[in-house]
């Protein structure tokens, strides 16, 4: 079933959903998100019941469907599958999302069944998402065979591959509150037929996405996903998050999606070789997704930290460091620049810590100027007695800190990220003055992390 076109699955002409049902499930939902967004006309709902649903038509068998229709999403119980998909090759449609569960993630008459629902999709051709999985997302047209709500539908650049089905409808439930949009979603549950490496494929070639975002219990074929990371992550990042990587982790790993995870030290070594990005945990993930989608390649791995508070300015220093990025001296010209105006306690050397004087946006500035200047952390720091007090008259936090997003983007292109550690209300504040195009994290130590893995990753690529 190789090199069968994938884009059907994401901008189909016409979708039979079989399973619509009138009460909550599966089946339920998909049909209003789906109304809400403009594809009312291109819709088919099948139920052997027939009658209404949503303020539209419910056929009682796939014949009865008029129109041009190329792609079946299926929330049928399991035993009913393999039928089902011989009526959808019969009628001629060749692309199938599976979500319904109890294949062979519950072990060997699950497998058994799946299998014969395998044989029926080889037989007429049919590329098959799923089972037990949620299906797809497209942000650039508003198609989604989950329910998504609105603010996750705004378009972005980083695309999603999930093993887990309900891990990817969470991911794009919150990266949203991370001001993270996507370009599409893709969740592949049992790997029936599509799996990793075939999405990894597409997206690849797909001109909305800019940076892949991969959830992976294990492999589905070991060396084939070494192959296409390796023709992948050279021309887009591909950040993972590997689960399994104790034995109880890959224990349950077998009863989620029937998965065999494999020995975690291998999947290290393939990452490492391929130029993939492993992430620790899922904030990780996330945190560097928001980089890799904003951020310009480094050209070179020369840190600035500017900081209103010494103790985290050393944090980072220590994870800069030993994440084998170089915390040089100042410029001559960057330290007069800074100096000018600057109290006489002020510590005018890298970490630069300003404390609680008006020099933060001059530093700021005069680091992205610096040639000897390749990345920037600015780490911003108030006591929120003195914030509530200071923004209840008025101040928007400018006062303090600069308008970051405005001094970055009158500045040359270099990465900068901020960490704003303090009180909810404060580090939003900081979200909003940072703009859309530079991340806020809420401690130094990741934010450095995510630097040094996008100048890890130019470094693999040869772009410094």
């Amino acid at each position: 079933m190789a090199g069968s076109d994938l884009r059907t699955f994401f901008d189909p002409k016409g979708i039979a959903l079989i399973g619509a049902r009138s009460s909550p499930g599966f089946g339920y939902g998909i049909p209003i998100v789906l109304k809400h967004h403009g594809w009312e006309d291109r819709l088919f709902q099948v139920n052997p019941k027939g009658g209404q649903l949503h303020g539209m038509k419910v056929y009682e068998s796939l014949d009865e469907v008029p129109d041009s229709v190329d792609l079946a999403v299926i929330i049928v119980p399991a035993p009913a599958v393999p039928a089902v998909l011989e009526m959808v090759g019969k009628r001629g449609i060749r692309h199938a999302v599976i979500e319904s569960a109890g294949f062979s993630e519950i072990g060997t008459e699950g497998r058994a069944l799946q299998d014969r629902a395998r044989d029926v999709a080889v037989k007429h051709g049919i590329r098959v998402i799923g089972p037990n999985c949620v299906g797809v997302v497209n942000t650039s047209n508003k198609f989604s065979t989950v329910e998504v709500i609105d603010e996750s539908m705004e378009p972005g650049s980083t695309a999603i591959i999930a093993q887990s089905g309900v891990f990817g409808a969470i991911m794009l439930d919150m990266l949203h509150e991370y001001w993270l949009h996507i370009s599409k979603a893709a969740t592949l549950g049992n790997r029936m037929d599509l799996d990793e490496c075939d999405l990894l494929d597409f997206f690849h070639e797909d001109e909305a996405t800019k940076v892949i975002m991969m959830y992976l219990e294990g492999a589905a074929d070991g060396k084939a996903l070494r192959e296409t990371l390796d023709r992948v992550a050279r021309d887009k990042p591909v950040l993972v998050l590997k689960s399994g990587r104790t034995s109880a982790g890959r224990a349950a790993t077998a009863s989620h999606t029937a998965s065999l995870s494999g020995e975690d030290q291998i999947y290290d070594a393939v990452f490492k070789q391929t130029g993939a990005i492993r992430a620790g945990s899922l904030e990780e993930l996330v945190e560097m997704a928001r980089v890799f989608s904003t951020q310009p390649i480094p050209k070179g791995n020369r840190l600035a930290v500017i900081t209103s508070s010494g103790s985290l300015g050393v944090m980072a220093t220590d994870t800069a460091v030993s994440c084998g990025l170089a915390v040089p001296e100042l410029s001559e010209a960057t330290a007069h620049r800074i100096r000018e105006g600057a109290p006489g306690w002020m510590n005018v050397r890298n970490p630069i810590d300003v404390g609680p004087s008006p020099q933060f946006p001059v530093a700021l500035a005069a680091a992205l100027d610096d040639p000897g200047v390749d990345l920037i952390l600015a780490i911003t720091v108030l006591p929120y007695a003195i914030f509530r007090a200071v923004t209840s008259r008025g101040s928007t936090g400018e006062n303090w800190f600069g308008h970051i997003e405005k001094i970055k983007a009158e500045g040359p292109s270099k990465p900068m990220v901020v960490c704003a550690v303090g009180h909810n209300d404060f580090v939003e504040k900081m979200r909003e003055i940072s703009g859309v195009s530079v991340p806020v994290f809420v401690a130094p130590e990741p934010a450095v992390k995510a630097l040094a893995s996008l100048h890890d990753y130019a470094k693999f690529c040869g772009r410094l």
